[in-house]
């Protein structure tokens, strides 16, 4: 890799993992449910130039928002602010990757082999490990709904696969509005506060909703396709574990968060576990490096 796109991906990972911390600092101001509102609204007012019909493809489109949109950070937001910290809710979304393979297996009917289905074990006995931790026990619930973010958006990553020509600004500007509507819904019927919260929201606040929306949604995803367009996956691959490593450490070092061995092994095990099916999965489809 060329060292420019090199710091890209380090960039890009060093933003994803810095938006577990922006996320939880949005969420002390705002309702989750009203802060997921805004998310959307602001990245569908920015990109509303790619909303236009696309014949054939709006029924698929509308699933994925629904799946990679309101139910994914709803769950994710509620999550972050359940559990009030960002370490465990960094290395639970990492279940995204064996939770893809799982349903690749079950609705696609993907074959994999003793490799993987030990990566996929290695993955979710690392989150039990970290379940057991008494440091987790008192964010449990948070990590059960993060856990469920991930099932969710692993669901759109399949229906993500039969869609085909469809940009990813124009795929964004869609769940973006698709989203926006359903989940303002939600906030309306269950949530409360809203008007006090826009009102009497900081600075950090509202830097926190910018950050999440515009660098994390549109630097960050943005930058990434651009990789993959150039590089072959499992060239990739290996940087896309350092987003949970940012994300620890950041909670570790700015919001002081605890660290138990237990913790350190349970995440390690994690990592180590999607590592192998990212690893594996790259080398079984990854295309030559444009």
């Amino acid at each position: 890799m060329k060292s420019s796109h090199i710091a890209l991906a380090l960039l890009i990972n060093l933003i994803w993992g810095f938006s577990f911390l922006t996320a939880k600092l949005g969420l002390s101001e705002f309702p989750p449910l009203l802060f997921t509102t805004m998310r959307f609204g602001l990245v569908a007012v920015i990109l509303c130039f790619y909303l236009k019909l696309l014949p054939g493809k709006m029924k698929a489109i509308f699933y994925v928002a629904v799946t990679s949109g309101s139910v994914h950070f709803v769950l994710l937001y509620l999550g972050i602010q359940a559990a009030g910290g960002v370490s465990a809710v960094a290395i639970t979304i990492q279940l995204v990757a064996p939770f893809s393979l799982l349903l690749a297996v079950l609705f696609l009917g993907e074959h994999i082999g003793w490799k993987r289905i030990f990566g996929i074990t290695l993955a979710f006995a690392g989150v039990m490990v970290l379940g057991f931790d008494p440091i987790i026990l008192e964010q449990l619930d948070g990590v059960i709904l993060v856990a469920l973010a991930a099932l969710s958006v692993s669901g759109s990553l399949i229906l993500m696969r039969k869609l085909q020509g469809v940009g990813v600004f124009e795929l964004q500007a869609w769940v973006s509005a698709i989203c926006f509507p359903q989940v303002l819904v939600l906030s309306l019927l269950f949530e409360d506060g809203q008007w006090e919260a826009i009102a009497n929201a900081s600075l950090l606040g509202w830097g926190a909703l910018v950050f999440s929306a515009v660098i994390t949604t549109l630097i960050a995803h943005s930058g990434w396709y651009f990789l993959i367009q150039r590089y072959a996956i499992n060239i990739l691959t290996p940087f896309g574990l350092l987003a949970p490593v940012f994300g620890v450490s950041f909670g570790v070092f700015l919001l002081n968060e605890p660290l138990s061995l237990r913790f350190i092994i349970g995440g390690a095990i994690t990592l180590f576990g999607v590592g192998i099916i990212n690893i594996r999965a790259s080398k079984k489809s990854a295309p030559e490096i444009v």
